[in-house]
């Protein structure tokens, strides 16, 4: 048992060293699957970070299925931005705290958005979620580990000194962009023709603020909020709020001029 620990614990401090030599995504792919790895055992890493009140985010993929790549998710990331969205509001909920999921179905997910990302999500189930703020650069972020097992082992010994090695490895490396262009006039004529006010309502959606929350940021009751949202779902032809992000994409917050 002892020898077991004194292993960990040599493999924590030889990780947490490696860590500060990381400057591009193959050296941190490397690091997890060679250092981090045996410290915490998953299939995925998936980080977001950004404004989570208004789900503007932006997204890193480390896997070794090439299907789970930032460059795929980007393609089509509403459905995970949602989820996403909503595990770190689970996370403030918690007061801050990582927390784990086990025997997670990420099958509705595929069904609502099926592509090649989707696909390969199904495979997991269970994840940990662990939380970062950032209070001067207004950017907070959250680490999601998968694994296709239904019950997370996670060190909860080792956690809360490795991750923040991890934390800043991550932020030394350049990311993909989301796309640029204001692309909601073009998702509004398409599926619709939608009202400013359902375009509003709409991106809260995708930020995953419930109908009360909602009503509160655009000073309307929940009711009429609930109103607005079965019109929606009536011209974008879906039943629920997951399949009304799924199915309009990257859809940019309105404009306020």
């Amino acid at each position: 048992m002892l020898a077991e620990q004194q292993k960990s614990w040599n493999g924590l401090v030889n990780a947490m060293h490696k860590s500060h030599a990381i400057q591009s995504h193959l050296q941190l792919y490397q690091w997890l699957r060679q250092d981090f790895y045996p410290l915490m055992r998953h299939e995925v890493l998936l980080s977001a970070w950004g404004d989570f009140s208004t789900g503007q985010l932006q997204f890193d993929v480390c896997a070794q299925a090439p299907e789970l790549s930032t460059v795929r998710l980007l393609e089509d990331s509403a459905i995970v931005n949602y989820l996403m969205c909503n595990l770190y509001k689970r996370w403030l909920e918690q007061d801050e705290k990582w927390f784990v999921i086990n025997h997670f179905d990420a099958s509705g997910m595929h069904a609502q958005s099926p592509n090649a990302f989707t696909h390969q999500l199904m495979k997991m189930h269970s994840l940990l979620v662990y939380g970062v703020r950032d209070t001067r650069g207004k950017a907070d972020c959250i680490y999601v580990f998968f694994d296709h097992t239904r019950d997370f082992d996670a060190p909860l010994a080792l956690l809360g000194m490795v991750m923040p090695h991890l934390d800043a490895a991550i932020r030394r490396i350049a990311h993909l962009e989301l796309p640029t262009k204001d692309e909601f006039l073009l998702d509004a004529m398409s599926f619709g023709a939608l009202s400013e006010r359902e375009q509003e309502i709409l991106h809260w959606v995708r930020s995953g603020k419930t109908n009360l929350e909602i009503g509160i940021i655009l000073n309307i009751s929940a009711n009429t909020v609930k109103n607005h949202l079965k019109r929606i779902f009536q011209k974008l032809d879906v039943s629920c709020r997951a399949q009304a992000v799924a199915k309009t994409g990257h859809v940019g917050r309105p404009s306020t001029n």
